[in-house]
């Protein structure tokens, strides 16, 4: 089976090109490595790759879809660059199809060729109206043939199926995303995937205090996600006991931006020891209490590297409909006891001051209880779910 795969925005990389190429070839490797070899090389501004025969297509379908970097895929027969021969190969698509109207896209990558775009699809048209009696249709065809025409070889698509688009993971870095039990910090996580960032994840749980079904959540949530960038690391924070820490000796409305502040400096010597440049997390303004401006001010000053918040303009709705699309909203609206609702004060303050805060934590051993959160993680390897 041979499949072209093209890309968008790679294209605009300039000397930086072959680097994304490379990237996108691997991780297009990885996504298809289950169905035996896979050969990939770069022609004209799109990949070519072959896999062995039998491969169901379908299959190959789902796992290119999750690949960052594709604008758009299709299975293609690969044929000389003359009229003849792709006519030839455009007859039995339309045939085996029994398409009873068609229409021919043909775009020439190689402008050398003694023929343009307009003169080919012509001549393969005609060529399939006369051997098959099916009608000429360029507005609304049961089959479009798409005929790119490289220097070498021509590449006759037998579908064109949309991918997710973007840029491939590993080009944009490595950062680590703070994952909770809703429905918001996996879709951030997707978006920033899709940018080009490889994950870590980071789950904070109040275990033994509450149950462990956040937990689970997280490494299922976690192997949803893996399916667009590969085996990932979930960090497990145990963060019951700070949180107890912090209930008895400090006050009740600014406690929930005093776990916010805790949490980014615990994910940041996770992001330390991981190379990572970057936090993640799936705050949208003023969606809850600790989410106002001012808050989401007070929490940051804390953290060195950027935090990273791509839903922040977002509305539930909005972010709810990609979780359905990425499949992590089932598992987010399960019922659990994630550590937010743990120690949870009755009125969590809205307007926390930066000052006020420093305060209250110049009275708490910061450094003694971050490096005691750090001391107890787990770290779990999670594989893609299939």
């Amino acid at each position: 089976m041979w499949l072209a795969v093209h890309y968008a925005e790679i294209a605009l990389k300039g000397r930086n090109r072959p680097r994304f190429e490379r990237l996108l070839s691997r991780n297009l490797e990885r996504a298809l490595q289950t169905f035996g070899r896979v050969r990939i090389r770069s022609l004209y501004g799109r990949l070519l790759v072959e896999l062995g025969d039998g491969v169901p297509f379908e299959a190959v379908r789902e796992r290119l879809e999750r690949v960052f970097g594709v604008a758009y895929f299709g299975r293609v027969t690969v044929c000389e660059p003359a009229p003849e021969p792709i006519a030839k190969v455009a007859e039995t698509l339309v045939s085996a199809r029994g398409a009873r109207t068609f229409g021919v896209r043909a775009r020439r990558a190689d402008k050398q060729h003694p023929f343009t775009s307009q003169e080919l699809a012509s001549e393969v048209g005609a060529h399939v109206v006369q051997a098959t009696g099916a009608r000429v249709n360029l507005t609304d065809p049961e089959l479009w043939v798409e005929i790119h025409v490289l220097s070498r070889q021509a590449l006759v698509f037998h579908e064109r199926c949309h991918g997710p688009g973007g840029l491939p993971v590993g080009s944009g870095g490595r950062a680590v995303a703070l994952l909770s039990g809703g429905i918001d910090s996996p879709v951030a996580s997707h978006l920033i995937t899709k940018r080009g960032c490889q994950l870590d994840f980071v789950h904070f749980h109040s275990s033994p205090y509450t149950g462990a079904a956040s937990i689970e959540k997280a490494r299922r949530v976690v192997a949803l996600l893996a399916r667009y960038q590969g085996t990932s690391h979930l960090h497990l924070v145990p963060f019951g006991t700070l949180q107890q820490t912090l209930a008895r000796e400090t006050p009740a409305d600014p406690r929930i931006v005093l776990y916010r502040r805790f949490m980014l400096r615990i994910a940041e010597v996770v992001a330390g020891s991981a190379g990572a440049l970057a936090l993640v997390t799936g705050e949208s303004l003023g969606q809850v209490s600790s989410q106002t401006l001012a808050n989401l001010d007070t929490i940051s000053r804390v953290a060195a590297l950027p935090v990273l918040r791509p839903l922040i303009g977002m509305d539930k709705v909005e972010i709810i409909e990609r979780a359905r699309r990425i499949e992590t909203y089932d598992i987010s609206i399960e019922p659990d006891e994630d550590c937010c609702s743990y120690l949870m004060p009755s009125q969590p303050a809205t307007w926390a001051r930066p000052e006020e805060l420093e305060e209250i934590e110049s009275t708490l051993d910061v450094k003694g209880l971050v490096e005691s959160a750090v001391a107890g993680i787990e770290v779990e390897r999670v594989e893609p779910d299939p």
